[in-house]
């Protein structure tokens, strides 16, 4: 018996332990403490040629432009982005623009590194490296392979204008542009130097010819110089305005371009085209779009025909949309000719026929030539009863006026 006390007594000390371990063992393992980890800003710029080119051909003395494009490949901006290049002895590289104040998060920009080669450059392949450096990081360098060709023959010395599209099409008041390119050749070549020339521009009589520069189209030049090149050569615009009035008639009219340096001289021949414009207009002549018609009778109202376009319009003919019933007629019915900006006045007559019932009627005219036809003129026609029937209904309400009267007065007497 004793025995077993003991034992009961071991047991219910175990039990009452237990969850003072267990809570003991949760406040020792606790939750797991959060490791923090530090995101650094990444940095990275890319410099890449313009359509993937790293070559370019440039003539002993001459230079050429070669476009890089810089991109910032990282997840910060990146600041005050400088440019430069490592070249030979005398080879001059100028960038445009010469820096970059900052280059957002994938944003790219186009750069211009024009490469000069100085005069006496044997031919061959050269390499120049391009750099750029931020205050954050650096670009990696990238070389362009220049090749300089050397123009060995001699050429005689000469003007040539040219042109891509000598002859143009618009409508009379409108300006002609023409883009004319000057390319000038010396004798010494592209180190030659450079040569002035007079420009005389000639149109039709009344005509405005003038000549400006292809980005500076407010400046009007007579006299441009050139430098000698076999390549390319310089663009200006003649620009060629017809007068207002009177307007020219369609068709084709010359232009002639010369220019001159003393015995040196070209010429170079245009075209201007003026094609028609047409538009026909009818319109009411009191600027009324309404009118007041008696039933049965002839109401006459005027209408302006007008030629808009810019040539005249042939075989003018007029119709009408009306009720059913109804007559109108125009005089004249018809204009053979309406010369561009002249107008025509024509006298409609409208008869509604003699049973219509008073009130309000829309009709619509339009006039119609060869070359071009009018809107619908809408017109409300406020038919009016006719003065002798407004009479007869006076009369027929007097006396039943009177009739009333008579009828109350022997009923008031019984």
């Amino acid at each position: 018996m004793k025995i077993v006390r003991i034992l009961c007594l071991l047991l219910v000390s175990l039990m009452a332990l237990s969850p003072v371990g267990a809570v003991l063992a949760q406040e020792g393992e606790g939750p797991p403490t959060p490791v923090l980890i530090s995101a650094e800003p990444q940095y990275a710029m890319a410099l890449t040629p313009y359509g993937g080119r790293y070559d370019t051909t440039i003539i002993s003395g001459r230079d050429s432009i070669v476009r890089v494009d810089i991109e910032n490949q990282g997840d910060e901006a990146i600041h005050k982005i400088t440019f430069s290049a490592d070249t030979l002895e005398n080879w001059k590289v100028e960038f445009d623009p010469i820096g970059l104040a900052s280059l957002d998060v994938y944003e790219t920009e186009s750069i211009d590194a024009k490469i000069k080669v100085p005069a006496g450059t044997p031919a061959g392949d050269y390499m120049v490296t391009i750099k750029a450096s931020g205050t954050e990081t650096s670009a990696k360098d990238i070389d362009i392979r220049v090749t300089v060709k050397i123009i060995t023959t001699a050429a005689e010395e000469e003007i040539a204008m040219s042109v891509a599209h000598p002859t143009i099409e618009a409508i009379a008041g409108q300006e002609f542009v023409f883009a004319v390119e000057f390319r000038y050749t010396a004798v010494g070549g592209v180190t030659g130097e450079s040569r002035n020339f007079d420009l005389r521009a000639k149109g039709p009589a009344g005509w405005e010819v003038y000549i400006t520069p292809q980005y500076e189209k407010e400046k009007r030049v007579t006299a441009i110089a050139l430098k000698p090149g076999f390549a390319y050569g310089e663009t200006h615009r003649l620009v060629a305005t017809p007068p207002f009035w009177p307007l020219p008639e369609p068709g084709e009219y010359d232009i002639t371009l010369e220019a001159v340096s003393g015995e040196l001289t070209d010429t170079i021949e245009l075209t201007a085209v003026i094609t028609a414009r047409y538009s026909l207009a009818a319109v009411p002549s009191g600027e009324r779009y309404d009118t007041k018609a008696a039933a049965g009778k002839d109401n006459y109202f005027s209408i302006e025909v007008g030629n808009l376009g810019t040539a005249g319009i042939e075989n003018i003919k007029f119709s009408s949309n009306k009720p059913a019933g109804w007559t109108i007629e125009f005089s004249p019915d018809k204009v053979d000719l309406l010369e561009a900006f002249n107008t025509k006045t024509v006298d409609v007559n409208i008869k509604p026929p003699p049973e219509t019932i008073a009130g309000d009627y829309m009709i619509s005219l339009r006039a119609s030539g060869t070359q071009a036809t009018s809107q619908e003129l809408s017109l409300r026609v406020t038919v009016e009863t006719p003065t002798l029937w407004g009479w007869v209904g006076v009369v027929i309400i007097v006396l039943v006026i009177i009739g009333l009267v008579v009828i109350f007065m022997r009923f008031s007497r019984r």
